[in-house]
Order: C-alpha cells, then sequence, then structure tokens
C-alpha cells in the first residue's frame, strides 16, 4: 500500500459513510458485482493500480469522471454540482481549496443553510473554534424554521457553555 492508494482508499470510504441514504460494503459490494472483500480492500488501499472495479466503485457513490485520479493526486473532491460551484475553481463556495468530508458537503448541498456562528475554544486564535452550520430542509415553512431556530438557540447555548469550561482548564 503506497500513500496514493492509501488516500484514495480513505476517500472512497469516506465518500460512502457519507452517503444518504447510507450504503454499507456488502451493498456496494453486491451493486459492483464483487465480494466485500474487495470494497474492504479498496477502502484500505490495499489495491496495486487505479483498476475498473475502483473507478466504478467511485461512479457507484457520485463521484465524476477524472475524480479519482484527481483525489490519488491530492487533490480536493470536485465539486459535484457545477451550480453550487465556484466558476474558477470549481469548489464549494468558502471552500478555500480545503476538502469537507463528503458527508458534510452532501449536507451542505441538499439542505438550506438558516444560520451559522464560530464558537472560539480559547482565549486564543491558536486555540481553535467549532464552526456551526444550522440547516433545515429545502422549503421548510415559516413554523418549522421557527422551531429549528429555537432548538438552535438552546444547543448554541449549550456548546458556548462547554467552550466556556475550556477556556478555565489550565493546561498541565
Amino acid at each position: 500500500m503506497d500513500e496514493t492508494t492509501k488516500r484514495l482508499g480513505e476517500a472512497l470510504q469516506a465518500a460512502r459513510e457519507g452517503r444518504r441514504p447510507r450504503l454499507t460494503q456488502p451493498e456496494a459490494a453486491k451493486q459492483l458485482g464483487v465480494g466485500r472483500s474487495t470494497i474492504q480492500n479498496i477502502e484500505r488501499g490495499q489495491f496495486v493500480k487505479i483498476n475498473r472495479t475502483v473507478r466504478e466503485y467511485a461512479g457507484l457513490l457520485g463521484w465524476p469522471d477524472g475524480a479519482v485520479d484527481r483525489v490519488a493526486a491530492g487533490e480536493a473532491l470536485p465539486a459535484r454540482d457545477g451550480a453550487d460551484a465556484d466558476t474558477e475553481t470549481g469548489e464549494p463556495p468558502g471552500n478555500s481549496g480545503l476538502p469537507l468530508p463528503p458527508a458534510v458537503e452532501y449536507e451542505l448541498r441538499t439542505n438550506e443553510t438558516l444560520d451559522s456562528t464560530v464558537i472560539n475554544l480559547g482565549p486564543d486564535e491558536d486555540d481553535g473554534h467549532v464552526i456551526v452550520v444550522l440547516q433545515g430542509r429545502r422549503g421548510a415553512t415559516p413554523e418549522e424554521v421557527a422551531r429549528i431556530a429555537e432548538r438552535y438557540r438552546k444547543a448554541r447555548r449549550y456548546l458556548q457553555g462547554l467552550a466556556g469550561e475550556a477556556d478555565e482548564v489550565a493546561d498541565p
């Protein structure tokens, strides 16, 4: 296993696990007409070269033509829907070239963003932060949006409280 096959295998596994509806290894194997161990080996990066089965697996997961080669070369997954992509870079809006996990990318593309916030985990810039994106289904009624917003207010206070507690913990 080399870095290329390992990187590609991990990306394919993340894409499978991030799919909605979820796709299991046995289901993927059945659809491709291969054994489950073949899917396991691909996801572990335990294959010698990019062959037809690897490309068919990527296609099953919704990857466009050429994506396998791009990911193998270390590039980010291409945007799935050109309408949502930056026309110059092909990246999702706001994505500075860094790949998003497939489950996050899927949710961002299929639901409507209602609000977002950044919660700092400490007093300094390099203490890290959590990015929270509130989403609801596309076409939600005003009542549904209000219900989601109320739940979010409670969850946001809780998350900010957790971050505040982290500030008070002394480093060893």
